[in-house]
This record gives structure tokens, C-alpha cells and sequence, in this order.
């Protein structure tokens, strides 16, 4: 699949092929893309419906969306509705736009807003304010155009989003009021000789008897519907409206009469002659005789077309539900709240489950009360300043409390104004608990890694790692298990819950640890032990085993438990196992030094019960190492003598210089050092002389170049002299 912006189509292919949902990593496996781009594609696809997304844990799980797609959506609106990218050339229209425009949609997508088929609404002042509404704001304003011989009123609203490819765009959405404009000129024209008449009565004026049977209608009927007032007269309202809406009508048209009171029946369906259907508003006024029995005679009323109100009502519904089914796919905290009255007027699904509360719940907080629920210094403060100096503020990371427990987050406040007596704060923000416990787990283990690097014996290691592990890992008990000489693992120490004194042999848990891998038990694989067989840990809920190998053997092993069921993520996972086997090289190391100086130990116990001087003595001519025996023929002890130049400390001065040459020569391979047996003179520390038999082996390093001289060395008696 090509990694170029918009190209879905094989992820969508995945979806479709995948209905129980993919993860990223398992759709950037299957599509053999970076995952990072999928992720990027993913949030593109959400943001524009193609896709739904649902949380199951810390995984996010995608669906091909089975809402309706936007185009068709558009489509439904009887608004004239256009989507511009940031170029200023057409992405999309609707039908009512290209039925306005007499024009396809192939003429029209893909051209300039100023000079294409749409540059009759063009104008300056709407390619300023396109361009004004990119950067985020919503930009409201009325259109007067000349087309075909008439003059159009269009009310426009531009509206900021962003497009498929994740670049800025807008969505200009254009009613056409000319009708409105019009009525509204022609009743100000009239306004004068019929304003009693107006405020008394609206459009069409009727009468209705006890029975509700038509009496009386006003020609006004015909323009509304096509039928004249001899044709409805004698019959009653339902008898024009649909089945269904004819029963509620005259069920509730009933209930108003019995209550002899003035009634408003909003927005009954009503068809017309022509067999069109439009919506009527009907308004009333008890009918009584001014007598003793007040007796109920009818209805006299008023009717009006509201079509296209309930449309244009419809119409900001549908736009409505829109950005609130987009607002509640994004899965940051958005909170509207008014500036002047502190009011929340909006909230996202992100916010209720964060702050588990409902929309109403919300809203019915002020947003001081709301933040001061959350005890969050930063974003009060925060909303103080946007108040104050009408600009941004970006909060990194604030600490909040929802019912008792602590999140972080990290939030813009940013200030909306769209008049002069409508200002907003828009808050959005993000929940970062999980980030900061990773950062604080990376910082444990770097620290407890920094702590294992200056270790030097396997018993330094257990304090430190049952110290930091359960910070670590979030298991509340930890205990170190060491192998014993009769090849079973029993409890060494513990920190925190009940563990049993050893492992029993050959069970589930023993059978792990000598398999010298770390395992994770976590509340989901906690089945897998048969009831009875788990006993490491008393009412474990969830383990985690961290074997300690040495030489291909595990030497002891580190268990964690909690007794409450933990479910550990991919990044903790990582966590716990890379400590895991840094513990494990540490230890080995620690052994290993343990057992090299146990052996230098007891070869230095062979060399120091030798009845003859050893000495190494390096190339340079420094003593490294000289045995007891040795330092003691000298008169000195082995601190003394090592790290001292051999030459200038035990050789006498008149012998020096040769016994140098012959240092330097069998150093160099010139001289052959083997067998060769050789007499030379001492000098002790109270300065006299001893006359000591030599024997002489090269110390060579794994290259082959020689590092130094072991010499052996024999006091050479009396007799042996004569």
C-alpha cells in the first residue's frame, strides 16, 4: 500500500475483512506499513466516520464505521452546503448547491471559489473570511447575489475543519433566505395598517365546532395547501394529515378543548392538494357563551406554514449531531464554557467518562465548581489568564483527583469569540496518567540500573531490587527465592504478603523458574494454575517470576505478587522484562567475580603455604603479586611490596644493571627462559643479602606478546655455596 495521504482503501479492505476489529499493530503487520502512519491514517479515517474505534483495555480497536457516510449526510441537508481546502478550491457540494448553481459536480469540484462555476457567490469579503474561519474561527454573515435576473439573500456560515488528509479546510454552509428577506419586507411594509390584525391572528384564520368539524376558513388556505375554503369546510383537520399524525392531532386537539384554554399544537404534518406534505403550526382560543352555562361552542384559531422553519430547524439538528458524533470520536476532553457566565454549555463522551459524570451533570456545574472539584491549580489559573488576556495557555502536566483517584493531564484553554457579547473558553485536554506512570517507571529502572552497575556480590542485589521492583512493576509483595544444596528454592526474604517457605518441587511454578525465563501471571492467565497447586504466594491474584541464571542454571529466583488482579500493558511488560534479565546479568556477574576470587583465594592459600618464593613481576618491572613466604624471606609483608619496582627495591645496586639487561631481553623473546636455572642476590629490608636459585616463566597474553615474569626462588644454603 502506498504510504501517501488519503490512500485507505487497503485498510479499509482490512476492516472490512476483519469484522470482529483490528488493532494499529495488527492492521501494520497485515498492510506492511510503518505503524506510526497507520496511526496517523487511523485518526484521519475516524475523524472523517469511515472508521469507529472502541477501547478494551489500554488497546484501541478500529471498525469500518457503520454510520452514514458525510456525503450522504450532506445530501439530506436542504442547506446549500460546500467543503474549500486551505488552496481555496472546491472539495465537495451538495445537491441543493448544484441544483442552485445549474451546474454537475464535476464542473464545479476541483476549481477556485473565486473563478469557477461558484463565483457568482463569491466575493472579497467571503475569500477573507474563508480564509479567516482556516485559522479556527466560525465566521457567520449574510451573501446578496444577482442571478438569473433575481436577487438571492443566502445566510452563510463558515465553519474551520480539517480535511481527510489532516490539512486545514472549511465547510461553507449557504440558506437561502430570499423568501424570509422578502416576508419580512413585505410585513414591515404593512406592518402599520395591520398590526393589531397580526399580533391578534397569524396566516390563515379557521373555526371549529364542538366537534371539531370545520366551520369557517380563510382563502388564505389556498396558498398554503391548494385547497379552497369550500373544500374543507364540513371536515375536519386530521382528515388532511397522514395516518397517525391524524389520531394524535385529534387526540390532543381534544385534550385542549377540554381544558377550554388557548393552545399552540406545533408542527403537525399536513398534505397538500397537489399530494406534497407540508408542516403546520396551529394556534387556538376557546369558543364560550358569555351565560350562566357557559356553554362550549368551538375554536377559533389560526394556521401557519412552518415548513420551512422545520427544515431550517432540521437542518442545524442534523449539523448539530454531526459535530457532536465527530466531537465524541475524539478522544480528548473538550469543555465549552461561557467566559462571562461561567456556564458549561458543552461537553464531549471523553469528558463524561473521564470526570464519570453525565452531559447534565456537567453542565449543571458552573466551570469554577468543575475545576475546583478536580483541585486543579494550573487550570484555574489558566482559565484566569485566557479571561484576562484573550490568548492561549497551554498547561504541560497538572495533577487532578477524580472521586479519589489521581490523574494527570495536559490541557490548552484557548478563548472563542464570535461577537461582541458571545465569548467562549475552550478547554481540551488529555489524559497522560499512563505517560507520567511510564516516565516514572523508566526513571525507577534507570535508577535501580544505576544502583546494580556499582554492585559488586549477589547479596547487595536483593535490597535494592525489593526495595524499587514493587514501585516498579505495581505488585504490592516481593520475595527472593534461592536454590539450595539439596536442588529446591526456599524462601531467602520477603517484603509484603504471606509466601510460603519454599517452592514445592516439580510444580507448575518450580518447572517455570528452572526454565530460567521471566513469566507474567497477570489476572487473564491466573486460570491457567489448577485450584491447590498455586502456593507460592498466599491469595496471589497475580505473579510475576523472574529467574536468576548462572551458567545455564537458575540460581534463585525473585517472585511478585498482588493480591488484587493486575493486568500489566505492553510497555510495563517490556519494563518488567528487561529488568528481569538486567537483574539476572547482574547476578551472573556478581557470581561470577565470587567464584573467580574464591579460586584466587585458594590458589593464593596454595602459593602461601609453598616452601619457596613466588613472585610475578610485570613487564614495566612493577611487583604485581608476591606470596607470603616470599614477602616474609624479605623482611617485609605482600602490602609492601606490591606495586614497587622489583629492580630498584630487592636487587642490590652493584647487580642491578645486569639483572635489568636480562629482565628486558627474556621480556622481549630474546631470551630463552625455559629450564634455565640461574643464581642471584637479594637484598632484604634490614639490608642484608640472600643468594636465591632462580627460576624463571613468561606471563603472555591472549595476543601472544609477553605481559610479565613469574619467577620461583630458592635460598641457597651454606653448604650449597662451598
Amino acid at each position: 500500500m502506498s504510504e501517501s495521504a488519503g490512500d485507505f482503501s487497503d485498510i479499509l479492505s482490512l476492516l472490512k475483512d476483519n469484522p470482529r476489529g483490528m488493532s494499529v499493530t495488527e492492521i501494520a503487520e497485515a498492510a506492511h506499513l510503518n505503524r506510526n502512519t497507520v496511526a496517523r491514517y487511523m485518526d484521519t479515517l475516524l475523524v472523517s466516520g469511515q472508521v469507529e474505534m472502541r477501547t478494551f483495555g489500554k488497546a484501541k480497536v478500529f471498525f469500518i464505521s457503520k454510520r452514514v457516510p458525510v456525503s450522504a449526510m450532506l445530501n439530506l441537508s436542504s442547506e446549500m452546503v460546500l467543503l474549500v481546502g486551505g488552496d481555496l478550491r472546491i472539495i465537495q457540494v451538495n445537491e441543493a448547491l448544484l441544483s442552485f448553481l445549474s451546474v454537475t459536480s464535476d464542473e464545479i469540484i476541483g476549481s477556485l471559489i473565486y473563478d469557477g462555476p461558484a463565483k457568482p457567490l463569491c466575493s472579497d469579503m467571503l475569500t477573507d473570511q474563508i480564509r479567516y474561519a482556516m485559522h479556527g474561527e466560525i465566521v457567520r454573515g449574510e451573501l446578496r447575489i444577482f442571478r438569473n435576473g433575481r436577487e438571492y439573500y443566502l445566510d452563510q456560515k463558515i465553519y474551520p475543519m480539517v480535511l481527510a488528509d489532516g490539512k486545514p479546510g472549511v465547510t461553507v454552509v449557504l440558506d437561502d433566505v430570499t423568501e424570509h428577506v422578502h416576508a419580512e419586507a413585505a410585513l414591515e411594509q404593512s406592518e402599520a395598517k395591520f398590526r393589531r390584525l397580526v399580533e391578534t391572528v397569524q396566516d390563515c384564520i379557521w373555526s371549529v365546532d364542538e366537534n371539531s368539524v370545520i366551520t369557517y376558513i380563510s382563502p388564505q388556505i389556498a396558498a398554503i395547501c391548494g385547497y379552497t375554503p369550500d373544500e374543507m369546510l364540513g371536515k375536519r383537520f386530521s382528515d388532511f394529515m397522514p395516518s397517525g399524525a391524524d389520531a394524535r392531532f385529534s387526540w390532543e386537539l381534544t385534550a385542549e378543548i377540554s381544558r377550554e384554554s388557548g393552545f399552540t399544537l406545533l408542527e403537525f404534518p399536513f398534505i397538500c392538494k397537489d399530494g406534497s406534505r407540508i408542516y403546520c403550526e396551529f394556534s387556538g382560543t376557546p369558543i364560550v357563551l358569555d351565560e350562566p352555562s357557559n356553554m362550549f361552542l368551538g375554536y377559533n384559531g389560526a394556521l401557519r406554514n412552518v415548513t420551512d422553519r422545520r427544515n431550517a430547524e432540521q437542518g442545524v439538528k442534523r449539523w448539530k449531531l454531526f459535530l457532536d458524533g465527530v466531537m465524541d470520536n475524539i478522544p480528548g476532553i473538550i469543555i465549552v464554557t461561557d467566559m462571562k457566565t461561567d456556564v458549561t454549555v458543552y461537553s464531549n463522551l471523553a469528558a463524561e467518562q473521564f470526570l464519570h459524570m453525565t452531559r447534565a451533570e456537567i453542565r449543571s456545574l458552573p466551570s469554577s465548581a468543575l475545576l475546583a472539584r478536580l483541585g486543579s491549580a494550573h487550570l484555574i489559573d489558566a482559565h484566569d489568564q485566557v479571561k484576562a488576556f484573550r490568548r492561549r495557555i497551554n498547561v504541560p502536566e497538572d495533577r487532578v483527583e477524580v472521586e479519589g483517584e489521581v490523574h494527570y493531564i495536559s490541557a490548552r484553554v484557548l478563548p472563542m469569540v464570535l461577537s461582541a457579547d458571545r465569548e467562549y473558553l475552550l478547554t481540551m485536554a488529555t489524559d497522560i496518567s499512563d505517560e507520567v506512570a511510564d516516565r516514572n517507571r523508566q526513571l525507577l529502572t534507570r535508577e535501580l540500573a544505576f544502583i546494580l552497575e556499582g554492585i559488586s556480590s549477589t547479596q547487595e542485589i536483593w535490597e535494592p531490587a525489593m526495595e524499587m521492583l514493587p514501585k516498579i512493576s505495581g505488585f504490592e509483595a516481593v520475595a527472593i527465592y534461592q536454590r539450595s544444596i539439596f536442588d529446591d528454592y526456599i524462601l531467602f526474604m520477603s517484603k509484603g504478603g504471606g509466601f510460603a517457605p519454599a517452592i514445592p518441587c516439580d510444580s507448575i511454578v518450580d518447572r517455570i523458574i528452572r526454565k530460567g525465563e521471566p513469566a507474567i501471571f497477570d489476572k487473564y492467565r491466573m486460570g491457567l494454575f489448577l485450584e491447590g497447586t498455586l502456593s507460592t504466594m498466599d491469595h496471589a491474584a497475580s505473579l510475576i517470576l523472574m529467574p536468576i541464571v548462572h551458567e545455564s542454571r537458575t540460581v534463585a529466583c525473585i517472585v511478585l505478587g498482588s493480591t488484587t488482579p493486575q493486568s500489566p500493558d505492553t510497555v510495563l511488560r517490556g519494563i518488567v522484562m528487561s529488568t528481569a534479565f538486567q537483574i539476572s546479568t547482574v547476578a551472573s556477574r556478581c557470581l561470577l567475580q565470587e567464584k573467580l576470587q574464591r579460586e584466587r583465594d585458594r590458589t593464593r592459600s596454595y602459593l602461601d603455604v609453598a616452601g619457596v618464593m613466588l613472585v610475578v613481576v610485570r613487564r614495566d618491572g612493577i611487583i604485581e603479586m608476591i606470596n607470603r613466604y616470599g614477602a616474609k624471606l624479605l623482611g617485609y609483608t605482600e602490602n609492601d611490596l606490591i606495586g614497587r619496582n622489583w629492580f630498584d627495591t630487592i636487587v642490590p645496586a652493584e647487580f642491578r644493571e645486569e639483572r635489568l639487561q636480562s629482565f628486558e631481553l627474556m621480556v622481549s623473546g630474546m631470551m630463552n627462559v625455559e629450564d634455565r636455572v640461574y643464581h642471584g642476590p637479594v637484598l632484604c629490608s634490614d639490608g642484608t643479602e640472600k643468594s636465591i636459585r632462580w627460576r624463571n616463566s613468561l606471563l603472555r597474553e591472549e595476543c601472544g606478546s609477553v605481559s610479565g615474569v613469574v619467577s620461583s626462588g630458592e635460598i641457597i644454603s651454606e653448604e650449597e655455596k662451598e
